[in-house]
């Protein structure tokens, strides 16, 4: 599955449901998450992790996502969305 999460009040009840096999994507605000030094870094650390560049740029934090995160742009959103058979979008 896929974990669309776009806030960070949503990262925890996403984390919790995230399984082996699964996705966590950050967009919107949920990218702070993205960071070694966030406090709820620690919710997506053992996670297969993603994060989109656009927000990352739009908020000034390209240069404070962890390397453990891959930024994927929006064709790698798109290619995410097809490699998984369901998404959930966290508001």
């Amino acid at each position: 599955m896929l974990h669309i999460v776009k806030s960070l009040g949503m990262l925890e009840q996403a984390s919790r449901l995230y399984s082996e096999g699964d996705t966590l994507l950050l967009i919107e605000d949920a990218i702070y998450a993205s960071s070694a030094k966030h406090k709820q870094y620690q919710l997506i650390a053992s996670c297969n992790t993603c994060v989109l560049e656009e927000d990352l740029a739009a908020r000034g934090y390209l240069d404070f996502a962890s390397e453990s995160c891959q930024i994927v742009n929006y064709v790698g959103f798109v290619n995410l969305t097809v490699e998984h058979d369901s998404s959930m979008t966290w508001g």
